[in-house]
């Protein structure tokens, strides 16, 4: 998998992007037959938390085409490693296994379902790790995104990283 193809399946699987996802539903066609794909990636993350974020990644990822336009997102062995770059003592891992369930509307926005265990950030509500089953909206012409939504347990990453 090339570097560029990484980076958005890191994302996808990641975070709530509204960019990701686009490009993801595109990356999504024809890749149900292939195995998970392992991704080993870093990017830093700004305006989230209060100070930039080092997310690391590695595990595998795979995108399953569904009847009807959707397609979910799984990511066995998927863990990431947070860092507060201010402060780089202020380190945490998860494991981050969850699923992404997407679905086109018909205003044009994505619904997204995850479940299980997955991080999600965005500068109007922070970074989050959520488990159990939680809905988000996302435009992917602005990429807004309405806060998830759910039942479940939601941890502040960036307060346990301040």
């Amino acid at each position: 998998m090339n570097v560029t193809l990484q980076r958005t399946t890191l994302l996808v699987c990641v975070l709530a992007g509204a960019l990701a996802l686009a490009v993801a539903l595109v990356a999504a066609r024809g890749a149900a037959a292939a195995p998970p794909e392992p991704v080993d990636d870093s990017f830093t993350v700004e305006g989230v938390c209060d100070f930039p974020v080092l997310l690391e990644a590695t595990g595998k990822t795979k995108f399953i085409e569904l009847p009807g336009g959707r397609f979910i997102s799984v990511n066995p062995g998927f863990r990431v490693t947070a860092t507060n770059e201010e402060e780089p003592t202020h380190q945490i891992t998860y494991v981050i296994t969850g699923a992404a369930h997407v679905k086109e509307l018909q205003s044009g926005d994505l619904s997204v379902v995850f479940t299980g265990r997955n991080l999600l950030f965005d500068p109007s509500y922070g970074m989050l790790l959520t488990i159990g089953r939680f809905t988000q909206v996302i435009d992917p012409e602005s990429g807004a995104s309405t806060p998830p939504m759910g039942k479940g347990r939601v941890i502040d990453v960036c307060a346990r990283l301040a």
